[in-house]
């Protein structure tokens, strides 16, 4: 199945215009990325990667990512090419991210769609999962402080699949940022 039928857009409709189809104002928006993740699953190409798993031979192909594990700080560095939907994993603590070349759409954390060309630095947030049309080829690159030892066991300090997996100080704010968020767009 193709992403154009799944979502029954318009052909005159630009293809990040998907990303409109996560509603932040059904719940959570970590509940509208898993329903959206959930459609993805039924379109062509589909992949998925859990935190601390290998990469597949299929991601590495596709989406090569550098890492480096040195005094203290994880660094991935992620080529993603053009044409792709991206569903981030969840992030478990706040950190830089460099987009260093290319040009991706994506959700921010109160829902809305931001467009951004590299270079750009963003800083991510604890709880933030993010949900990405590439443009153009791009790289993306972050920054994580861990005390981990190898690269399986540094992402899974880093990330989550499962946002109940957060403290509850961490849903509680992104609970009332999307409430506010919901009543600014009324």
């Amino acid at each position: 199945m193709s992403l154009l039928s799944l979502f029954k857009r318009k052909k005159k409709d630009r293809p990040e215009d998907v990303l409109h189809y996560i509603y932040p104002d059904r719940g959570l928006l970590w509940d509208s990325i898993e329903d959206f993740n959930e459609k993805l699953k039924e379109v062509d190409g589909y992949m998925e990667h859990k935190p601390g798993d290998s990469q597949s031979e299929e991601l590495k192909e596709m989406f090569p990512l550098k890492q480096t594990l040195e005094g203290g700080l994880y660094t991935r560095e992620l080529f993603m090419p053009k044409g792709n939907i991206i569903v981030s994993m969840i992030h478990k603590q706040q950190h830089p991210s460099f987009l260093l070349k290319g040009k991706v759409s994506y959700i921010t954390d109160e829902g809305d769609v931001k467009t951004i060309f590299a270079p750009t630095t963003i800083f991510t947030q604890i709880g933030t999962q993010r949900v990405l049309y590439i443009h153009e080829d791009t790289e993306w690159c972050c920054v994580y402080k861990t005390n981990k030892k190898t690269f399986e066991e540094a992402e899974a300090d880093v990330y989550t699949n499962d946002y109940r997996t957060l403290p509850q100080e961490i849903i509680s704010k992104r609970k009332l940022l999307w409430q506010e968020s919901y009543q600014q767009q009324e």
